[in-house]
């Protein structure tokens, strides 16, 4: 098993790529902290994990909030002695035209989708320091290269939290941290639940992208396990889309 003896800290970890995410790490061996905004539902998905035989606790955070996120590296550490992989994964979306984005819906984007992120490196990262070394994972999007109509403080955290990629892991050289991000596309995750379940856009949808099908959580979480393992060890700075091909090539119908 790729993880084994290794802790990660999954924020978001309750629903959707982040539950996915947690289920893979622990198949592959790790030590699991579950953390979501919904407590409960995280500990729901620890207390899963260890009655198949896997390593986890399930802990209630809002990464906009240092005190929360001290609280949950404290646990951390508390319970299995070192953290080993952090996957940035809470997010939150924000869909209105533009004119109608109050300044309250701009912060909250940036609170949640980037600034949250920095937060909860500030807080591993000296921990991965003291045991040699560590695996950062940030959930960007293919929004982060894209722009997308009515989702304007989406956008703008999703681009930032790629140049933050680069700039940590420029940072982190010669302390063996890597720093990475993955950039999902249409994945079928509650987030996109509406769009993938709608009659026509769910199936148009389809032919918008290479691989002609909805991404699922899955597809993500075994592209996460990879960049958290010692596979991934010369890869740093780097950001792989997980989108089915959706920005490789235009697809469209005819010739």
């Amino acid at each position: 098993m790729r993880l084994q003896d290794k802790t990660a800290v999954i924020t978001g970890a309750a629903s959707g790529i982040g539950h996915a995410i947690a289920l893979k790490f622990a198949s592959e061996g790790a030590a699991v902290v579950a953390a979501d905004l919904d407590g409960e539902a995280a500990m729901g998905l620890a207390d899963g994990i260890e009655a198949d035989g896997g390593s986890a606790i399930g802990i209630g955070a809002d990464i906009t909030k240092r005190s929360e996120i001290d609280a949950m590296v404290a646990a951390a550490i508390e319970k299995f002695g070192r953290i080993d992989v952090l996957v940035n994964n809470a997010g939150s979306r924000i869909i209105k035209p533009f004119l109608e984005h109050t300044e309250e819906d701009w912060r909250r984007m940036l609170d949640v989708n980037l600034t949250g992120h920095f937060l909860c490196c500030q807080a591993v990262i000296p921990h991965m320091l003291e045991t040699g070394g560590g695996r950062i994972i940030n959930m960007a999007s293919i929004a982060s290269y894209v722009g997308r109509p009515n989702r304007a403080g989406y956008v703008a955290a999703k681009g930032g939290l790629l140049s933050l990629t680069r700039a940590l892991a420029a940072d982190m050289a010669g302390k063996n941290v890597t720093v990475n991000a993955l950039a999902p596309g249409m994945i079928a995750s509650p987030m996109n639940r509406d769009f993938a379940e709608d009659p026509e856009l769910g199936e148009a949808w389809n032919a918008e992208n290479l691989a002609g099908r909805w991404g699922e959580p899955g597809d993500v979480a075994g592209v996460a396990a990879f960049l958290a393992s010692d596979d991934a060890g010369f890869i740093t700075g780097e950001t792989i889309t997980v989108d089915g091909g959706s920005i490789a090539a235009l697809v469209r119908k005819g010739e």
